[in-house]
């Protein structure tokens, strides 16, 4: 084995360890696969909350990476007409990157080939406001508004590509809102708990 080997299994040994102190939940290391819901060690995200994904690329600094945020049709309970995912400012902060031209949004789940959903505009919003189950309280937001209503009972997956990933691995618990059509509020939907910029090399 060689001294990088056992350096990043060392690193991995500690994220997990920290991960039982802080209660945070730890998704499994191979990430590019995919990935249901990761494994939660104590407290994080209650299962009913907790939301699937996939990260493709994911490296430190890579700019092809790849975001795959699932959402199943059990959570959508009327017609949303505007997504809002908000993800800690410490994102930004190491330096990565979301390309709002590359946002796009479909039906189906990761592993499935779904229609795609029209997007009018995608917007961003990295003023710092108190977010729904995070950990803390300065986070960026996307607001991604809907050409159609995605019905509700209808899985559907969010992608961001070409993101250009921070450069630290870092613990991200990204929320998902949406707002109703005719509504004004957001409603709390769940959450992607995904370790970004971290994957363990073959050699």
């Amino acid at each position: 084995m060689t001294p990088k080997k056992i350096m990043q299994l060392g690193l991995a040994g500690l994220m997990m360890s920290a991960a039982a102190v802080t209660g945070l939940s730890v998704p499994t290391l191979a990430q590019g696969s995919y990935n249901t819901d990761g494994m939660t060690i104590f407290g994080g995200v209650d299962s009913d909350y907790r939301l699937s994904y996939n990260l493709l690329n994911n490296t430190r600094r890579n700019t092809r990476a790849h975001y795959e945020l699932e959402v199943g049709g059990d959570k959508i309970q009327a017609a949303a007409s505007t997504l809002i995912v908000t993800i800690p400012e410490s994102f930004s902060r190491y330096r990565g990157r979301i390309n709002l031209d590359e946002i796009s949004v479909r039906y189906g789940r990761i592993d499935s080939e779904g229609s795609p959903i029209p997007v009018d505009e995608v917007r961003w919003d990295d003023r710092v406001f108190s977010g729904a189950n995070d950990l803390s309280d300065d986070l960026d937001k996307i607001e991604i508004f809907l050409a159609e209503d995605i019905p509700a009972d209808r899985s559907f997956t969010i992608e961001f590509n070409k993101v250009r990933n921070p450069n630290r691995s870092l613990m991200l618990r990204t929320n998902l809102q949406v707002v109703e059509r005719g509504q004004e509020l957001a409603n709390y939907i769940g959450t992607w708990e995904m370790l970004v910029a971290y994957e363990i090399d073959d050699d």
